[in-house]
């Protein structure tokens, strides 16, 4: 099977050709137009713009993944796209595409939830991989956890009460006048800090449970900066910069990993994913393979292009799902719920 995957959910808009085969998905072709440059002056995404962008963007990211697959629209046996949940205007732009594009051709369509994608974005490393898993969601817009029972499922156990901790990465690098996105400069600072900065002290709450909380993390960030207000001006070469980032980096890397030996032994996982444009963060994919050894858990890791918002993470998971029998009457939903 031949599937074109698209996902505009939030600010890059992604074209890709994947192959399913016996074995697993194959990657034939990943386009991804990035809109860094558009939002960094602003310290995040601006809907409206992202929306006009993606309008641009939408064909030819679709010509760029068939040709670089080498492939025509009429050797695709699917399209699938992102439903939602994310920016409605971003969405729409290539939901109403690949709507038009499959009434044209003929083309059997399937629309695909946004955190589905990034479960499936695994399956290009890890095809074999054994259930249940635990699946650690981690972006800007989210951070949950969920039990899989198969690449199709996920099942919520828990979620930030708050912030994500993508948003705390990106708002330090704002405080901190690094840059935009946020994520790969922190990680940066923090991986060239000789020493990190005095730890920040972590969420306690009244269940006693090891829930998430990044609210008062950037909060912490703040009051830091306010203290010290050269740090907003140092830049990335300051040695007390890269230990704050390192600090930070060490708290959410830790905070995040706390709840899964727990619940891993409740639900009897034999498997940890962890995906989503956090993933790509060095210092938690490093604590991860560590503590995945400790409790003998198989860590499913994609690799950093796949974790961040992409079609081939939509097209491994169209692959999966029954096609749509009646796609017209669908619609892009910013707010889809899983199993919708």
């Amino acid at each position: 099977m031949i599937i074109l995957g698209l996902e505009s959910s939030c600010d890059d808009c992604s074209a890709s050709v994947v192959e399913e085969t016996s074995t697993g998905p194959v990657l034939r072709s990943l386009v991804r137009e990035s809109q860094d440059a558009i939002h960094g002056p602003f310290g995040g995404v601006v809907p409206e713009l992202a929306a006009r962008e993606h309008l641009l963007q939408v064909r030819s990211v679709i010509a760029g993944a068939l040709a670089e697959a080498g492939v025509g629209l009429q050797d695709l046996d699917r399209i699938a796209v992102t439903r939602g949940p994310g920016l409605v205007g971003s969405l729409l732009a290539t939901f109403s595409a690949s709507k038009a594009v499959a009434w044209r051709h003929g083309i059997p369509w399937v629309g695909v939830h946004h955190l589905l994608g990034h479960l499936n974005a695994a399956r290009f490393s890890a095809p074999d991989l054994a259930f249940p898993a635990l699946v650690l969601l981690v972006s800007g817009g989210h951070t949950h956890l969920y039990l899989a029972l198969d690449w199709t499922s996920l099942h919520l156990l828990q979620k930030t009460r708050d912030d994500a901790a993508g948003e705390a990465f990106d708002k330090t690098a704002r405080m901190l006048n690094l840059g935009y996105p946020g994520g790969p400069l922190v990680d940066a600072c923090a991986r060239a800090a000789a020493r990190a900065a005095d730890p920040f002290t972590p969420p306690k709450f009244r269940d006693g449970k090891a829930s998430w909380s990044f609210s008062g993390l950037k909060t912490g960030v703040k009051l830091r900066v306010e203290r010290n207000p050269r740090l907003a001006e140092a830049g990335a070469t300051d040695a007390n910069v890269q230990g704050l980032c390192r600090s930070l980096q060490e708290a959410i890397s830790a905070w995040l990993l706390k709840p899964i030996p727990d619940l891993a032994q409740e639900h009897g996982a034999c498997s940890l994913i962890i995906s989503g444009g956090v993933a790509c963060n060095s210092r938690l994919r490093a604590e991860a393979a560590t503590m995945a050894a400790r409790q003998d858990l198989r860590l499913a890791l994609p690799e950093p292009r796949l974790c961040t918002d992409n079609g081939a993470m939509i097209a491994a998971a169209g692959a999966l799902l029954a096609a749509d029998s009646e796609p017209w009457s669908q619609n892009a939903d910013a707010d889809l719920k899983l199993g919708a």
